[in-house]
């Protein structure tokens, strides 16, 4: 009965919070009721393109800073917020204690923001095809864009949620609640990419479609909202193994097939100061005064570069690192040496030092103000998963084309040899260095987890967060810590990036 409580209340809570004043000209919009805000076309569609703007934002959301901290993206020994504890070495367990201030920001995090966004996509969905509802205004009906916009909205939030977490609830408007279970992540997934492609369908019935990331922003017409909605089901589909031997029974043609019905440019919406920006690259990209960075480049992406370089920081306090050598070029295009160390701190463990700092989308401290490109899809990715479903197809010829026709070759100006090793090390290089802050949270963490890369105990996924399971009454657990490598949701390590022989 508890948890039958909470998933109402959140459910109406969600929907309420996420209509502003202005979209529903009321007096107290904390007063404001399902029917009456669903009444009014305008203001129907005004719910939609909110719960829009909430998916996008999630996914460049702040909660990324932990996955780029697990995959080794940058390096902190900040307690702030517990920084530090996403990028020590040993690996630590995720901390899913209801008693852990900064759980919110973890764990707590993603399952709060992408289960309001299905949440809401469900009463969107319900009023129309349950509730007999329309969304015509001037004489025009809206009632597929908006189904199609809101089963979007939906498997993208549910992807996902499987992509980040062991588990999760599969919740549609008929779903009863008393008899509401936790399905796997393999199960979430697969009502992810139903939701998605039913989305893809409805919209290509719809004569003049689109899809707003936010009331008056960019909006994407029926052919782009297609090859958006693939490029998602290429990412979520290829990003939610655990392991690598997991990752080998994927479906590699059909994932491919998603990536070729993908984007071909950028997905890069322009942003809107406090409505949508990258707060993820807002807190990565901060430049301290004496030039260092918030959040320093991690020594992978320099050992990426320069494969003489060292892989962990030395502890003698005289020893400074020099520069990397590189003959690509986004070397010091996309980061900076810096002599300064910032908030890193020796006491703490000096190995986690470094002299870089992330220079590439950095905007004067400043990501939340109009008019920026926001990093949501790059076409690079899509160049990235074909080379990788070639890969596992081992058809090593046609992924090193695909690497070819990417910025691997167009900007950074380097080969790759035509063999398995080769070219994973290439797509690993690419993800890390290509994509980092550029695909929104978790895209580089779920591709080293899925090739075994990561760190030996680093959390492979999430619990769901303790706060949940008090009101659910389901045992605590957690995942990832070093004395765990191997066992379920830590990374055996097998081939931890820190051992590689990276050749390309």
């Amino acid at each position: 009965m508890k948890r039958i409580k909470y998933l109402l209340f959140s459910i109406l809570a969600t929907m309420i919070l996420s209509c502003s004043q202005d979209e529903f000209d009321i007096e107290n919009p904390n007063a404001a009721d399902a029917k009456d805000v669903l009444a009014i076309p305008s203001d129907f569609q005004n719910f939609n393109i909110t719960n829009h703007t909430s998916l996008f934002s999630s996914i460049v959301g702040f909660n990324g800073v932990y996955f780029r901290g697990l995959a080794d993206q940058f390096t902190s020994t900040n307690a702030f917020r517990s920084f530090w504890d996403y990028c020590e070495q040993p690996r630590l367990a995720v901390n899913n204690q209801s008693t852990n201030g900064d759980l919110q920001f973890q764990a707590g995090g993603p399952w709060a923001e992408f289960n309001a966004v299905v949440n809401n996509a469900n009463i969107v969905i319900n009023n129309i095809e349950n509730e007999n509802g329309t969304v015509i205004i001037d004489e025009d009906n809206f009632t597929n864009q908006e189904l199609a916009s809101a089963y979007f909205d939906k498997g993208v939030a549910q992807g996902y949620l499987a992509m980040i977490y062991d588990k999760a609830y599969i919740v549609d408007p008929t779903t009863s609640l008393n008899d509401l279970q936790f399905s796997t992540y393999q199960e979430v997934l697969t009502a992810a990419v139903s939701n998605i492609e039913k989305a893809i369908q409805l919209a290509s019935s719809s004569s003049s479609f689109s899809y707003e990331i936010y009331r008056g922003g960019d909006a994407l017409d029926g052919s782009l909202f297609e090859k958006v909605a693939n490029s998602f089901l290429a990412r979520l589909s290829i990003g939610n193994p655990r392991t690598d031997s997991e990752a080998a029974s994927l479906d590699y043609n059909k994932i491919l097939q998603y990536a070729n019905n993908g984007i071909d440019s950028d997905f890069f919406p322009t942003s809107k100061e406090d409505v949508l920006y990258s707060n993820l690259q807002d807190w990565s990209l901060f430049q301290l005064a004496d030039g260092s960075g918030y959040m320093p480049t991690d020594l992978k992406i320099l050992k990426l570069f320069d494969t003489s370089y060292e892989t962990d920081y030395p502890l003698d306090s005289n020893i400074i690192l020099g520069p990397a050598n590189s003959t690509d070029p986004r070397l010091t295009s996309y980061y900076e040496y810096v002599d300064a160390f910032g908030f890193l701190n020796a006491t703490r463990n000096r190995a986690l030092f470094s002299n870089y700092r992330h220079t590439r989308y950095f905007n004067d401290n400043d990501e939340n103000q109009n008019g920026l490109p926001v990093q949501i899809f790059p076409k690079a990715e899509i160049d990235y998963i074909k080379a990788e479903c070639h890969l596992r197809l081992n058809d090593f010829a046609s992924a090193v084309a695909a690497l070819d026709a990417s910025p691997r070759m167009t900007t950074g100006n380097q080969s790759t040899t035509p063999t398995a090793e080769t070219v994973r090390n290439a797509i690993f290089y690419e993800y890390s260095i290509e994509l980092d802050l550029a695909s929104g949270m978790a895209v580089n963490w779920a591709f080293m987890r899925r090739h075994d890369l990561l760190q030996p105990g680093t959390p492979t996924m999430y619990p769901v967060p303790a706060t949940e399971l008090e009101i659910t009454a389901d045992t605590n657990y957690t995942f990832g810590g070093a004395s765990n490598a191997g066992s379920e949701g830590a990374a055996s390590g097998s081939k931890d990036w820190r051992t590689l022989t990276l050749t390309y």
